[in-house]
């Protein structure tokens, strides 16, 4: 596989942070002789540096989950089969959340006490559109323009022709287009997902790895719980959209994992 030359080669020095999206291989090395003494010598030191994962598809953080509550939400079909790598990952990127946020949008969130401004909310709608149209854009009814638009900006030729490619042995099919979720339709699902049900889950990470001692009952109870109360949270997202199945399936998880920290204090207590 020829992934070709590097998008990014640096050397990071103390104190740097770099985030590496979703579906970036990427590696890394310790580079010698880069430290420096206090005389302005070159000196062999020992680097150590600390890799965290943001479980954006877990907890439902992406455009894909988003995509899936909208379409959910309205009744409409989301199961759909991806047919390029190029627009499966886009779909799989992390909503603006943080640092991923339009500039000045995420102090404003929290100046507002969490909740969004109506252009931030425009910027996540907009690439959901954008979203929608390259992964089906002979499903929806919007303007060609539009649809050209979007495939123009993809790079894999297979899904540029999905609208022109027709056989010349059979009869063009009619195709009876939807119309496409708009920008009311799709705000008050946006504003759960960034008022609700991500500033429940940062609360939860906050709660959990906070004042942590590995050796601790208590930091361990805390892991517990807090994992059941992901447990909920996403449960609940699964009745937000109408998911009977995901609901179902977060609380059975709760319930045998509940279980099974009963039967480990009762096997505990018998030592």
């Amino acid at each position: 596989l020829d992934l070709g030359g590097p998008i990014l080669d640096i050397v990071m020095e103390a104190g740097d942070v770099l985030y590496v999206p979703t579906g970036f291989p990427h590696t890394t090395d310790t580079v010698e002789g880069t430290g420096v003494t206090d005389d302005g010598a070159d000196s062999k030191t020992t680097s150590v540096h600390l890799t965290m994962g943001l479980d954006t598809h877990v907890f439902g953080l992406t455009y894909a989950h988003l995509r899936w509550a909208i379409l959910s939400k309205m009744k409409k079909v989301h199961s759909i089969a991806i047919r390029t790598d190029e627009v499966y990952w886009q779909t799989l990127e992390t909503l603006p959340l943080g640092f991923l946020a339009p500039k000045g949008e995420w102090e404003r969130f929290h100046d507002k006490g969490g909740v969004m401004s109506d252009e931030y909310v425009d910027v996540v709608a907009a690439e959901m559109r954008r979203l929608l149209i390259a992964l089906e854009p002979q499903r929806w009814d919007v303007p060609p323009k539009e649809i050209e638009q979007v495939l123009s900006h993809l790079t894999e030729t297979d899904h540029k022709t999905t609208l022109t490619s027709t056989s010349t042995s059979t009869p063009p099919v009619t195709i009876t287009r939807e119309p496409i979720p708009t920008r009311d339709e799709m705000t008050p699902i946006i504003r759960y997902f960034f008022e609700t049900h991500a500033v429940n889950l940062f609360a939860i990470q906050n709660h959990m790895f906070t004042n942590v001692d590995p050796h601790s009952d208590e930091t361990i109870m805390k892991a517990y719980h807090s994992s059941q109360d992901q447990n909920k949270i996403m449960g609940d997202l699964g009745a937000f959209a109408g998911n009977a199945d995901m609901k179902e399936r977060y609380e059975i998880m709760e319930q045998k994992r509940e279980e099974w920290a009963k039967d480990a204090l009762a096997h505990a207590n018998q030592k």
